[in-house]
């Protein structure tokens, strides 16, 4: 068989092997010695710790030693050794940096002598628990070369350190994701009024928040990840034309201003450990994303809402949204959640129930009867069905084909008169691979209930 690969021209083959994750370039070094020149002039570059080094006990601990200098050897030989004259993206992810600093303050130097566009580093512990309200102290301080990178157009920066009024000489910085480390509401506003082309802003496991306030012209996506001490919420004001808003923490008030450019939210409030009687809350969260055209809520949000006052629907209706997913696991506690988001969503097309490991909390947020309820059987309350016309796709993830997830799902197909497409995704389970044959028996059973739709195509996976 003819070897077509060795006609290609040397650029052509770069191009393919840097659009290959880094470990899979790697692999093709071996094919010969024209293909190991070629590995060395990739422009994606990740430096992983965790490809070389295995979980092990402590009794391995001399084993871990051993991987992990394979580990610096080989970053240093490949640092070394790249005939790349520019980078677009550099990774370096290690633990413990304090103990490698050369290595570190090396990969930095060579990231903005090539004048990568990417650059991420990732100092965090992969034993770390991202649930827990513990803080970390940042591992590494953010080598002062980094200063002089005035190409760079995407920053990542985990367990590091870093002085914001340096970002002033990166002009083409568009996009920050900062991770456990402290963050004072000096330094997040610093940062703000000094990168001011950034489009997106990611915060993850940062503390010393007492709040986020953001004013970025623009800014089109954010993202807050478990900063667990924002007491006094997120307020994004006009001047912010977000259009991409993701926050996962505990619940606090967030106000959005600038709402009418918003078209895709997600909240969840999973981390909170019992329920707090703030529906109302909730419901003016809601009220502050109503623009939105795809929203995913938790089950949190689910068991939560029904204590608002102006249950059981928004008023006015969500009417821009179209794609609705749901986190969820289809507990009775939730039902009457579920049916507050299909009750607000006039032009639904698209329902994703996402079937997750989920709190439930026994005492419930309201008192209305779960006996009563259409998913169990009986259609004259909650839900005016009118909705229904415009559902076209029903997802189904996770499936384990339990006594409620087949209400819920039944309910639906029994409805859904314009449903075209119900999808079924199989959970799967690693600790028994044998249910999974069990799952698709009870999807199949499920499938041969009664339909609304004649025109209705379903699938299991």
């Amino acid at each position: 068989m003819a070897d077509f690969f060795s006609l290609l021209p040397d650029t052509l083959i770069i191009l393919i092997i840097s659009s290959l994750p880094f470990k899979e370039a790697a692999r093709t070094s071996v094919l010969s010695k024209r293909w190991r020149r070629f590995f060395h002039e990739t422009k994606t570059v990740d430096f992983d710790e965790t490809h070389f080094i295995k979980e092990s006990t402590e009794e391995d601990q001399s084993k871990k030693d051993t991987q992990r200098r394979a580990f610096l050897d080989f970053l240093s030989d490949w640092v070394r050794n790249s005939t790349a004259p520019v980078l677009n993206k550099l990774r370096l992810a290690i633990s413990n940096p304090q103990d490698s600093a050369l290595q570190v303050n090396n990969c930095v130097r060579f990231a903005v002598d090539r004048k990568a566009k990417i650059l991420e580093l990732d100092f965090s512990d992969p034993s770390w628990n991202e649930e827990s309200f513990e803080n970390h102290d940042a591992l590494f301080d953010l080598p002062p070369s980094i200063y002089e990178h005035d190409t760079l157009e995407f920053l990542k920066l985990f367990s590091c350190n870093f002085l914001s009024s340096g970002f002033e000489n990166f002009t083409s910085l568009k996009s920050i994701s900062l991770g456990w480390i402290e963050l004072p509401n000096s330094s997040l506003g610093s940062l703000l009024s000094t990168c001011r082309f950034l489009e997106n802003l990611s915060l993850k496991k940062c503390w010393g928040l007492e709040y986020v306030s953001v004013s970025a012209p623009r800014l089109k996506s954010l993202v807050i990840d478990k900063c667990l001490d924002l007491e006094n919420g997120v307020w994004i004001n006009s001047r912010t034309k977000l259009r991409v808003f993701k926050y996962i923490g505990l619940l606090v008030n967030v106000e959005i201003e600038s709402w009418r450019d918003l078209e895709e939210a997600y909240l969840d409030y999973g981390l909170e450990s019992n329920l707090r009687d703030c529906g109302d809350l909730l419901y003016q969260t809601l009220d502050n994303v109503y623009s939105v055209r795809h929203l995913t809520v938790c089950s949190y949000m689910l068991q939560e809402i029904p204590s608002a006052e102006d249950w059981p629907t928004m008023k006015p209706p969500l009417q821009c949204l179209k794609l609705l997913t749901l986190k969820t696991a289809l507990h009775p506690h939730e039902y009457h959640g579920i049916s507050f988001f299909l009750n607000s969503c006039p032009c639904l097309e698209t329902l994703t129930l996402d079937i997750v490991p989920s709190k439930i909390f026994q005492e419930r947020a309201t008192h209305l009867p779960l006996q009563e309820h259409e998913f169990l059987g009986n259609s004259k309350y909650v839900l005016v069905q009118k909705w229904m016309k415009s559902l076209k796709v029903v997802e189904v993830k996770g499936f384990k084909g339990g006594v409620f997830e087949v209400a819920v799902v039944g309910f639906l197909m029994a409805c859904g008169r314009g449903l075209e497409r119900l999808s079924i995704v199989l959970s799967k389970d690693k600790g028994d691979p044998s249910q999974e044959d069990r799952y698709r028996t009870d999807a199949e059973r499920l499938l041969r209930f009664p339909r609304a739709s004649a025109s209705l195509r379903a699938s299991i996976i």
